[in-house]
């Protein structure tokens, strides 16, 4: 554990996870008086008996028992990896610290299934259109509302967002985004390249103008450097979880987090705009690469063209969004012609249908077909 937490853990996004999941496996070691648990300690059983602690003890769910008995066999097949380490005088050598490891045998629903609780709910909370609009007017501080823009419009992830820089990462020539900063590895969390939406491309003109002026009206000359887009009491934002956490509960829409913007508009695309593909979708949100060689792509560069369908449907939800809501989502109006409504199977609604649509909404919905309304009476 603590090689692992050193070492890789350090590199990830869930880095808090693994340190409270390590705090937990020496508080159960130390309650049984167990002075060293070697691999082979952690026998299926083993594993069952940790899961039933933490229920116990922390009155833990199955989703959070498996993320803790994750962390355990991350740091196992970390142990296993041949890799570059420190050996016992500080020196580089390669090599793993054992040979093999055990399994991880209990996942979600076994874990719910042998200690009898609720099963791990699968995704999470998407917001309606309403909630949505409802969270974004409550939205008041301007880095908050450029964050909620540009997390709209590219569907990134928050780090992706806090992280965006357009000097280096918005190719206006190409009309591209390029999420994944320069210097930084790509990951499991893939960053894609996507073409700006318009009201996205519009917004960063803006902004750039806005804050350009606002500096030289301040100091009296242009500034040095790039301006970030995200500041807030003078620095530069790097989360806004606790922010966006806080206002949802104001709002009345506390299930509402930093993520729903991502699966908000995932699953209006979805929805609102038929005729865009499931794989288009997934490509926009890092999940899939379009096929290909790596090489060719090294060569013709980024197809705008790709995934052009997905930034109008993109385009389209938000305009589609702004009938609800007083903050304005677009810097200069954005109308999308016949034939490219056309193209993603879109039709444009009512202040009032979209009111009383209830579209997206909650989580884990059952999503099959159900013309007769059975579900619903029988849900009444």
């Amino acid at each position: 554990m603590e090689a692992y937490l050193n070492g890789h853990a350090t590199t990830i996004r869930s880095e808090g996870q693994a340190l409270r999941a390590n705090t937990l496996l020496v508080d159960y070691l130390q309650g049984l008086k167990q002075i060293a648990a070697p691999l082979s300690f952690w026998t299926p059983s083993r594993q069952l008996d940790f899961a039933g602690w933490l229920n116990r003890t922390h009155s833990h769910g199955a989703a959070t028992i498996e993320r803790v008995l994750n962390v355990l066999g991350a740091a196992m097949n970390d142990a296993a990896a041949v890799k570059m380490r420190l050996d016992a005088i500080g020196q580089p050598v390669e090599g793993a610290i054992v040979s093999h490891v055990p399994k991880i045998v209990f996942q979600g629903e076994r874990i719910a299934k042998e200690l009898k609780l609720a099963p791990p709910k699968k995704g999470g909370f998407v917001p309606t259109m309403v909630e949505m609009a409802t969270f974004i007017d409550a939205l008041e501080t301007p880095h908050l509302q450029r964050w909620l823009i540009l997390a709209l419009n590219t569907w990134a992830r928050p780090e992706a967002v806090t992280d965006f820089t357009p000097a280096a990462q918005y190719d206006r020539r190409l009309g591209a985004i390029d999420l994944n900063p320069p210097g930084r590895a790509q990951n499991d969390k893939r960053r894609p390249v996507l073409p700006v939406t318009r009201g996205l491309a519009d917004w960063i003109d803006h902004w750039q103008a806005a804050d350009l002026d606002r500096y030289q009206e301040r100091y009296g000359r242009r500034p040095n450097e790039e301006i970030p887009l995200l500041v807030y009491k003078l620095k530069r934002v790097g989360t806004v979880q606790k922010a966006v956490k806080r206002i949802a509960d104001e709002a009345g829409v506390p299930d509402l987090t930093q993520y729903s913007t991502r699966r908000f508009m995932a699953t209006m695309v979805r929805k609102l705009c038929p005729l865009v593909t499931r794989e288009r979708r997934s490509m926009w949100l890092g999940h899939v690469v379009e096929e290909g060689s790596a090489t060719t792509d090294h060569y013709e560069g980024f197809s705008v063209e790709a995934l052009e369908d997905v930034a109008i449907a993109t385009d389209f939800v938000i305009s589609e969004l702004q009938k609800l809501t007083k903050t304005k989502l677009f810097a200069i109006e954005v109308r999308l012609k016949p034939a490219e409504l056309r193209r993603i199977g879109a039709t444009p609604q009512s202040k009032k249908a979209l009111q009383d649509s209830g579209l997206g909404g909650g989580r884990h919905r059952d999503r099959t077909c159900d013309h007769s309304r059975v579900k619903g009476v029988l849900y009444r």
